[in-house]
């Protein structure tokens, strides 16, 4: 009888499991203690290449669920947003993370960043990317289908796949915001509110950024349909009296 317990992948490690993850690799790549500026340096480099990995599987699903849309399957496209947008719920809070750091010791550690900066990020310049054209696919199938994004949440029970898309979609939008909103408040909380930032980026163009939205028209409608809604109220108000 083969023994469980040995491994039969290939590669480095004494178990599969350390083969399959490549934990040996992953695992050296953060600065050894010898090497550390201050000892939070690893909390630093660990919470970063944590959301880096997270927010490379969010990218992935959202990557897939353009495909789904693309093809008319919103079921299946609205079952991987949901997963990529909880993927991105780790990479928020690990921001939290950053914010036991205090601003002495993280000048300390930023010493030895070069250049870099949190907007260099190329699991969040993936989200950026995929954005846009998850919200293009959309509209090809509502242009398709011959209906407006009104129509998508007038008639949600008749068209809910589209719906179900279409909310995915605000999920994204929003996660991504806060994202946004949860970096300014690092940032502002570790460097101040007034300085510049390591690439020479003033902390106001983050809050500027932060208020970028992929998908305004979803959110529009929801001021149409209130004004709709308080209009036939006045209407109905006015005929009582």
């Amino acid at each position: 009888m083969d023994d469980l317990r040995k491994p039969i992948l290939p590669g480095k490690g004494a178990s599969d499991y350390e083969r399959y993850l490549r934990t040996d690799e992953l695992l050296s790549l953060q600065k050894r203690p010898e090497e550390f500026l201050h000892k939070d340096e690893l909390t630093f480099q660990v919470v970063h290449q944590a959301s880096e990995l997270l927010l490379k599987g969010a990218a992935w699903e959202l990557e897939r669920a353009h495909e789904h849309i693309s093809e008319g399957d919103f079921a299946n496209a609205a079952a991987l947003l949901r997963r990529g947008n909880h993927m991105l719920e780790f990479p928020i809070s690990l921001l939290h993370v950053l914010e036991t750091i205090t601003p002495y010791d993280y000048h300390l550690i930023r010493a030895g960043l070069g250049h870099g900066s949190g907007l260099d990020s190329p699991g969040f310049l993936a989200l950026l990317h995929i954005g846009p054209r998850l919200g293009e696919a959309f509209h090809e199938e509502l242009r398709k289908a011959n209906v407006s994004v009104d129509d998508v949440y007038r008639r949600h029970d008749e068209l809910f796949g589209l719906h179900d898309v279409a909310e995915r979609l605000l999920d994204f939008d929003e996660r991504v915001h806060l994202f946004r909103f949860h970096h300014l408040k690092l940032a502002q909380r570790i460097i101040g509110g007034g300085v510049v930032g390591t690439m020479g980026t003033p902390v106001e163009v983050l809050h500027q950024r932060m208020e970028h939205l992929f998908y305004k028209e979803l959110w529009d409608v929801r001021n149409q349909i209130t004004a709709r809604a308080s209009e036939m109220l006045e209407k109905g108000g006015a005929g009582h009296q």
